[in-house]
């Protein structure tokens, strides 16, 4: 008896975990937090801070232009936020990232203000207001934090730019017993979220039985758009991962979302060409799709049994790319957390790469010189375009 009243009591312990542990409510990723600490842009110091009353929402539109050397490298980077704030009060905002120097852009309502690491706005806000700054940025920083890894190599009369997807990185998942049913239509909620480019909703999903983490992390990427063309001096002679036509070769495709990481583009002949690409943050389609030719995620498990576990695996791993993407869609950071952000990425061939390349492999005493010339030039061929971005 002695010994049969700890099994009990034993029994009855364990008896309420078993039953809550029956069955759970796990919350599904999304829409935050992020993967990774950046972007949006932070810098060594005291983290990005704002204040902003209740009554005030802000939106950011954002354009970032990386100059790239002959070699596809990042060596120059400008960064235009527009920050439009509806409501009316007070505010004062602080946004983190390396600036060497930041003016206003045509169209903003302040002038910003500069600290290391910062982009600094106070003001009052009457119902709308626009801050549009144009900021210079240290390459050096922030180049692990753009989405594409671009490399440009020249052997003879071929030419070849690979353009990778820099957003991939490792995240820890679980895993599960789910219903079938629940994941289907929950996959079909995450398809439309991500269709319709909204942010996704907070979303949780009932777990029979043990919850453990996966073996191995799920490595997760961004999907993005990306076009653009490389332009040469003459036509060349034959284009593979492009459009060639006359003198340019023309691209599209998308980095991700169940397709390759890196497309390459090979081109024979034409000498050597400037680049024009941009990039953004696109949707999860691929990934999202229903098997079978079906209209929808329950129309598939409707017509055939589809198992628990591969669901769950997808549900999780496409909204954990969602969150990615809509992480790259802020590269300096919104002061408010519920606001909408929009990013083009733009890569171009440095109007000086050949200097800048030169300089950096020269010992003469006019190395130094050179480069300064050449990123001023570079400044300034990106000034006129940012102007009419700034009022498109």
């Amino acid at each position: 008896m002695r010994r049969a009243l700890p099994l009990a009591a034993a029994a009855a312990l364990l008896a309420p975990a078993a039953a809550l542990a029956d069955v759970q409510q796990v919350l599904l990723p999304g829409p935050t937090p992020f993967p990774t600490a950046s972007p949006p842009l932070v810098t060594v110091g005291a983290p990005p801070w704002a204040t902003l009353t209740f009554k005030i929402h802000a939106s950011t539109d954002q354009l970032v232009r990386a100059g790239v050397d002959v070699h596809g490298r990042v060596v120059s980077l400008r960064a235009l936020q527009r920050l439009q704030l509806t409501g009316t009060g007070d505010y004062l905002i602080v946004v983190s990232a390396p600036v060497l120097d930041v003016r206003a852009a045509p169209g903003s309502q302040s002038e910003p203000g500069q600290r290391r690491g910062q982009i600094l706005w106070s003001g009052f806000s009457s119902k709308r207001r626009l801050l549009a700054s144009d900021a210079k940025l240290r390459p050096g920083p922030v180049r692990s934090f753009v989405p594409l890894r671009l490399s440009a190599r020249r052997e003879g009369e071929r030419y070849e730019l690979a353009v990778t997807n820099a957003t991939t990185t490792g995240e820890i998942a679980f895993q599960g017993t789910g219903s079938p049913k629940e994941l289907a239509a929950l996959l079909d909620r995450t398809r439309q979220d991500s269709l319709a480019h909204r942010r996704l909703r907070p979303a949780y999903v009932k777990i029979t039985g043990a919850i453990s983490q996966r073996p191995r992390k799920a490595q997760i990427a961004a999907p993005l758009r990306v076009e653009g063309e490389l332009r040469f001096p003459s036509a060349p002679s034959a284009a593979r991962g492009g459009t060639l036509a006359g003198s340019t070769v023309h691209f599209s495709f998308v980095l991700g979302d169940r397709q390759p990481s890196t497309h390459r583009i090979e081109v024979t002949g034409g000498g050597e060409p400037k680049l024009h690409l941009e990039a953004r943050p696109d949707a999860v389609v691929l990934g999202l799709k229903p098997p079978g030719g079906t209209r929808t995620w329950r129309d598939a498990v409707a017509r055939r049994p589809l198992p628990a576990g591969p669901l769950l695996v997808r549900l999780i791993d496409t909204r954990m790319e969602l969150v990615r993407s809509d992480q790259y869609e802020a590269f300096l950071s919104n002061p408010d957390p519920l606001g909408r952000d929009r990013t083009v990425y733009v890569y171009e061939t440095a109007a000086t790469s050949r200097a800048v390349a030169a300089s950096a492999g020269s010992s003469s005493d006019g190395g130094p010189l050179t480069l300064l010339l050449a990123l001023g030039g570079t400044v300034l061929a990106a000034g006129a375009a940012l102007v009419a971005w700034a009022h498109s």
